[in-house]
Order: structure tokens, then C-alpha cells, then sequence
């Protein structure tokens, strides 16, 4: 609250005096709103895009381990009667990563182009 509103207000007696306050506290509450309005979505898009990256991201790299182990597997397929089975899951889980490091990216990416 300025000065002269403050002055205006003391001047003011009783009720007058309670909806000066409470004038001058809405002001501060409109402010503040407009203010959110203004600064929210400018602040929430960016981190959208970063979190969907982010989690794009730790997707692939779990998807590693798994291509590798699928490598390792489909060389070991002739010694081992598990190796067949071993392939297979772990195709299915670096698929799977990868499916979702990707769509994460491209999520990340449409709320980039809006």
C-alpha cells in the first residue's frame, strides 16, 4: 500500500477504514493473479519440454544395456538352450525403452512447436 493510501486509510474511521484494507489487499491479490497469468505458462512450457527430455532420455539409455545384452545373447544362441529366451526378452524390453524414449521426445517436441 503507498503512502498516501496508508495516510487516506488512517484518516478513515470504522468500516471505512476495514474496506480500505481490504480494497488495498484485493489489489495486491489481483496483482499477484495477473502477475501468475502472465509468468506461469512462460515458466510450466519450458520445464514441460525439459521433463518430457529428460525422461526421452533415461529411456534410451536403459535401452543400452538391454540392445547389448540381446548382442550377447543371439552370439551364445547355438551353446545354450536359455539364450533363445534371454534374445527374445531382452528385444522386447530394449523395444519397449525405446518406444517410450522416443515418444517422450517427440511429446517434448509437439509441445515445443505450440
Amino acid at each position: 500500500m503507498k503512502f498516501a493510501q496508508a495516510l487516506k486509510a488512517a484518516k478513515l474511521v470504522g468500516a471505512d477504514a476495514l474496506k480500505a484494507t481490504k480494497a488495498a489487499q484485493y489489489v495486491k491479490v489481483e496483482h499477484a493473479r495477473r502477475f501468475a497469468q502472465h509468468v506461469v505458462p512462460e515458466v510450466v512450457r519450458p520445464a514441460r519440454i525439459i521433463w518430457n527430455q529428460a525422461v526421452g532420455a533415461l529411456f534410451c539409455v536403459l535401452a543400452i544395456p538391454a540392445l547389448m545384452k540381446s548382442v550377447q545373447a543371439y552370439r551364445e544362441i547355438g551353446a545354450d538352450a536359455k539364450s533363445g529366451f534371454t534374445l527374445a526378452l531382452s528385444l522386447v524390453f530394449a523395444s519397449v525403452m525405446l518406444f517410450f524414449g522416443i515418444g517422450s521426445f517427440a511429446k517434448a517436441r509437439r509441445i515445443g512447436r505450440h
